[in-house]
């Protein structure tokens, strides 16, 4: 099944729901699953430095023949 098939058949079972409780549990769901918080992601981020040294000691540790 295609992902648009896929995504029609959500949105079609989505809309017959009737429970109140069953669809605020489906928009829990969506605002934890679907929440990118950016100010929070760069805390734990690494620098550019160390990138360049993780990238740096990965490319020497590679085997490099012709």
């Amino acid at each position: 099944m295609s992902v648009a098939a896929k995504k029609s058949e959500l949105i079609n079972w989505i809309s017959s729901i009737e429970d109140k409780t069953l669809i605020d549990q489906i928009d829990n769901f969506r605002k934890t699953h679907n929440s990118f918080n950016f100010k929070k992601e760069i805390k734990s981020a690494i620098s550019s430095e160390e990138f360049k040294q993780r990238t740096t000691e990965f490319i020497k540790s590679l085997e490099w023949k012709k």
